[in-house]
C-alpha cells in the first residue's frame, strides 16, 4: 500500500525520474480481412511495419530502412502478414499504420500515447491523473526517462518505449487547441488530442482537467547525451517472424512482477539517469535488437 502511494500521490515540484511504466502488452487482433478499425476497446500493442531511421550501435548515425517494432496505434492499421508459427512472445500478426480524421463515435474512439511518429516522440495523456487528481507524471523534470513496457508472467518487465523527456507544455480540455497548435502535427490532433478530449467530454469532465505534453529528445537534439528511441528491426521480406518485446532487468529500478501502475524512481542528478539509460541501450542491442529513433508520420488521406 505505501508503494502504490508513493507512485501515485501527486507532486509539487518537478522530479526527475527514471520510470518504469505499465500500459497493456496484449496483441491486437484483426476485426475484417482488411485488419483493424480504429480500436474503441481497452489499449494493446501492434507489431507494426512502417519506414524510419534506426542505429545498430550507440555510435554512427542512423540508417534509412523499412521497420518493423511493437507500438501502440489505435487508428486504423492495414494487416500485412499473419507469421505462421510464432515463438515465445513473438507477434502472430504484423500491422501498417493508416490514419483517417478522428470522428465522434460510441464508444469513444481510443487515443495513442505515447506517441512515436513523426520528428517527436510524445507522451501526454496516460495515468496523469486519477480520482484525486493530477498525479506525479505531470511533474516530471526535464532529462527524465519513461520506459513504457508491460509486464509478463509476473516475473519480467519487456521493454516497447524508451522516452527521454526534453521539454514539455502544460494544457487542458478547454485550451489545447490554442496551446499545442503550433508544437505537434495536425495528425497529433487527430490520433490522440481530439479522442481524449470527446472522450472526457461525454464522460462530463471538468474541461479544467490538467494535463502535459512532453516532448521527446531526439537522436539530432538529444538531452544530456540521450535520446527516445523504441526496438526495432530492418523489415526483411523472407522473415519467418519478428520479435519478442525485450527483457529489461536492474536491479532497484526495475520490478520484475510488476503489472500495472508505475514505478517512478526519483534520481540524484543527470550522470545517474544517463547510466541507467545507457544500460537500458546495452540490454537492448545485446538482444539483438536496433535503436529505432525515427518513424514516419502517417498521413492523413
Amino acid at each position: 500500500m505505501l508503494l502504490f502511494s508513493a507512485l501515485t500521490a501527486p507532486a509539487r515540484e518537478d522530479r526527475l525520474c527514471f520510470v518504469q511504466f505499465i500500459h497493456p502488452g496484449l496483441e491486437h487482433e484483426p476485426d475484417s480481412e482488411y485488419g483493424r478499425s480504429w480500436n474503441t476497446e481497452p489499449h494493446r500493442r501492434k507489431f507494426l511495419k512502417q519506414p524510419g531511421r534506426c542505429l545498430s550501435a550507440l555510435e554512427g548515425r542512423p540508417v534509412d530502412a523499412d521497420l518493423v517494432f511493437w507500438g501502440e496505434f489505435e487508428p486504423p492499421s492495414r494487416l500485412l502478414k499473419r507469421y505462421a508459427d510464432p515463438g515465445r512472445d513473438e507477434p502472430r500478426l504484423l500491422f501498417a499504420p493508416e490514419l483517417k480524421a478522428f470522428g465522434p463515435s460510441d464508444p469513444p474512439l481510443m487515443n495513442t500515447d505515447p506517441f512515436v511518429f513523426g520528428g517527436r516522440f510524445f507522451y501526454s495523456i496516460c495515468k496523469q491523473n486519477n480520482r484525486r487528481g493530477p498525479t506525479a507524471l505531470q511533474r516530471l523534470a526535464r532529462g527524465s526517462v519513461i520506459l513504457f513496457g508491460s509486464g509478463k508472467g509476473r516475473s519480467r518487465f519487456v521493454l516497447d518505449t524508451v522516452f527521454v523527456v526534453a521539454d514539455y507544455v502544460d494544457w487542458n480540455l478547454s485550451n489545447y487547441r490554442e496551446r499545442l497548435k503550433d508544437v505537434v502535427p495536425p495528425e497529433y490532433f487527430h490520433v490522440t488530442l481530439e479522442p481524449i478530449a470527446y472522450e472526457m467530454k461525454i464522460r462530463n469532465m471538468t474541461s479544467s482537467q490538467t494535463f502535459r505534453l512532453y516532448l521527446g529528445a531526439t537522436f539530432d537534439q538529444p538531452y544530456e547525451g540521450m535520446f527516445s528511441f523504441f526496438p526495432c528491426r530492418p523489415y526483411r521480406e523472407e522473415d519467418a517472424g519478428g520479435f519478442a518485446r525485450p527483457t529489461l532487468r536492474r536491479k532497484g529500478i526495475i520490478t520484475d512482477n510488476l503489472t500495472q501502475g508505475q514505478r517512478l524512481n526519483p534520481m540524484p542528478g543527470p550522470e545517474a539517469v544517463r547510466e541507467l539509460w545507457v544500460d537500458t541501450v546495452r540490454q537492448v542491442l545485446e538482444q539483438g535488437l536496433y535503436l529505432g529513433v525515427h518513424a514516419e508520420l502517417p498521413r492523413l488521406p
